[in-house]
């Protein structure tokens, strides 16, 4: 018999992000460089953290990510990010827990218009010979310190990012409600980077997930790209199974 979550969103309505409407525009965001850990975690510490619709991931697992856009439609930003491994169905997803940017016009824009649960605080990213750095601080306490030790050049197509999916108030049907949000950006690899991925600093509860604790690492990458945050493509009832309760807002963006 499949698992699944045990968040109820309904109970967590008035903390979420609020959309005023579903039919955002793309931004294209070119050269990022992203900075992504894979850590294990106890499955007994993401009790209550994945919605009803979505299913745990075995072993569990997070991901933790901090990233340099230098170009984008409200300027440069760095955007640090706490998801949790889970699937949607068949496919593998990464349920996002929280996020921090170093923007406060990043921060407005992304809350908006995909529905990130994204707070405003300092976020770095910093490469060193050795390493690949990421800090994030909020009210001058830090609540992230990791890095990518040793990096070694693969293939971008050695390299897997799996889709995103958050959880906001949006209007669907006349009717503003919580629901799960898809987040589905390409990649177009210029560099990429495998290493030991290394946390020094974590504080789950400034990431809304109290009681999460990092285990052993599983693999780290860094990689150059250019990438993009699409528009919404799918949506979910958080409640139900996936494959009740999703609907397709609009086709695919080859014609966008």
């Amino acid at each position: 018999m499949p698992l699944y979550g045990t968040l109820d969103l309904t109970t967590v309505a008035p903390k979420l992000p609020t959309l005023p409407n579903l039919d955002t525009e793309a931004w294209t965001l070119p050269k990022a460089e992203m900075l992504q850990l894979l850590i294990e975690v106890p499955r007994s510490s993401t009790d209550g953290l994945l919605p009803k619709a979505m299913h745990p991931a075995l072993p569990s697992y997070v991901i933790l990510a901090v990233t340099r856009y230098p170009e984008s439609p409200v300027g440069p930003f760095n955007l640090a990010v706490l998801r949790l491994g889970s699937r949607a169905g068949a496919h593998p997803r990464g349920f996002l827990l929280g996020a921090v940017t170093n923007s406060d016009g990043a921060t407005r824009e992304l809350r908006a218009r995909w529905g990130l649960p994204v707070e405003t605080g300092e976020v770095k990213y910093l490469r060193r010979h050795d390493r690949v750095m990421g800090t994030v601080t909020r009210g001058g306490t830090t609540i992230l310190d990791c890095a990518l030790v040793d990096p070694q050049p693969v293939a971008g197509s050695d390299v897997q990012y799996i889709n995103w999916v958050t959880a906001a108030n949006a209007p669907l049907d006349g009717q503003t409600q919580p629901m799960l949000i898809q987040v589905d950006p390409k990649y177009t690899f210029y560099k990429a980077e495998r290493g030991k991925p290394q946390v020094s600093t974590f504080d789950a509860a400034a990431w809304n997930a109290t009681g999460l604790q990092l285990a052993d690492p599983i693999v780290g990458t860094c990689c150059t790209v250019d990438t993009d945050l699409p528009r919404i493509r799918f949506v979910m009832d958080p409640l139900k199974p996936v494959f009740q309760g999703t609907r397709r807002i609009r086709e695919s963006r080859a014609d966008e």
